[in-house]
C-alpha cells in the first residue's frame, strides 16, 4: 500500500513551477502553455490552473494560450523571485563577502531573503551542510551534491517560496548549526530587526535558538525602515554585513554594542 500523499506532492511540484514560471517571465516575459506543460511534465491544464493563480495575484496578464508578465504591477506585493533584483550591486558584494565566513565542514541555516538566495548561487561544491525553509535555495543546491542540505517542512507561504508554521518550529529544535546567515525586511538601532510576517519571525527565532553565530546581511536602504513584527535587537548580532552608504554614525553605534560591522564596496 502506497504512503504517498499526492496532494502535498502536488502542493510542492506547484510551488516550484510557479518560481520557475516567474524566472522566465522576467527573462523572457512571456510564455506558452505548451511549453511550460513540456517543461514541467504536467498536463496543459495543470499549466493554465498555474497561470489562473499567477494572473490572480496580479504577476501575469494571460493570453490566448500563454501568458504576459504584468510590467504594470506596483500595487501587488512581489514574491521572492521579484525581489532578487532589487538593490542588485549591494547584494552582491555583501554576498561576496558572506562567501569568506563560510568555512568547509560548516553547518550553516540560511533563511528565505532573497540575500542567501543570491549566496546559494554563488556557494562553492564543497562539504557543507545548510538548514533552510527555503524551497528556492533548496531547489538551488539540487545540483551541489557535496552540500548535505535539510529542508525544514511546514505551511507553505507561496509570496516567499518557504515553508513556516508550528511544525517547521518543531523540526527547527532538533538542530544545532554554526552560523544561521539571514537578511531582514527593515532595522533600526531602537527597533532592532523586524519583519512583516509573524509565521517567519517565529520560525527565524527558532533558529536563532540553536546557533552559535548571527550573521545579518543587508543592505542600507533597509535602515530606519520598520515593520510590524520584531524579530531581535541589534545588539544580539555576532556580525552585520553591510554597504558603504550606511551612516557612520549607525555604525559607530552598533560597534558600541559590541557588534562587528562588515562594510563592503
Amino acid at each position: 500500500m502506497s504512503s504517498k500523499n499526492p496532494k502535498r506532492q502536488d502542493t510542492t511540484s506547484a510551488a516550484q513551477r510557479k518560481l520557475e514560471t516567474l524566472r522566465i517571465l522576467e527573462a523572457e516575459g512571456t510564455v506558452r502553455v505548451s511549453g511550460l506543460s513540456r517543461r514541467f511534465q504536467v498536463t496543459e491544464e495543470t499549466i493554465r490552473r498555474d497561470l489562473e493563480r499567477l494572473e490572480h495575484e496580479g504577476a501575469v496578464v494571460r493570453t490566448h494560450g500563454g501568458a504576459v508578465f504584468n510590467r504594470n504591477r506596483e500595487q501587488y506585493e512581489s514574491p521572492a523571485v521579484q525581489r532578487e533584483t532589487q538593490n542588485l550591486e549591494e547584494k552582491k558584494a555583501i554576498v561576496e563577502y558572506a562567501l569568506s565566513l563560510i568555512e568547509p565542514g560548516d553547518v550553516i541555516a540560511l533563511d528565505a531573503s532573497t540575500t542567501c538566495l543570491h549566496l546559494v548561487k554563488q556557494l562553492p561544491n564543497r562539504s557543507l551542510t545548510v538548514l533552510t525553509y527555503s524551497l528556492a535555495i533548496a531547489n538551488e543546491l539540487v545540483q551541489k551534491t557535496e552540500i548535505n542540505v535539510i529542508v525544514i517542512g511546514g505551511y507553505l507561504d507561496r509570496d516567499s517560496m518557504a515553508n513556516t508554521g508550528i511544525h517547521a518550529e518543531k523540526m527547527v529544535e532538533s538542530y544545532h548549526v554554526d552560523k544561521f546567515l539571514f537578511s531582514c525586511h527593515g532595522f533600526d538601532l531602537t527597533r532592532g530587526l523586524t519583519e512583516p510576517s509573524e509565521a517567519h519571525v517565529q520560525l527565524k527565532k527558532k533558529i536563532i535558538e540553536i546557533s552559535d553565530e548571527l550573521i545579518l546581511l543587508t543592505d542600507s536602504t533597509k535602515f530606519r525602515r520598520k515593520s510590524l513584527v520584531r524579530l531581535m535587537g541589534m545588539e544580539d548580532l555576532n556580525r552585520f554585513v553591510t554597504d558603504d552608504q550606511l551612516p557612520q554614525e549607525a555604525i559607530q553605534d552598533l560597534q558600541d554594542m559590541g557588534v562587528d560591522v562588515i562594510v563592503v564596496e
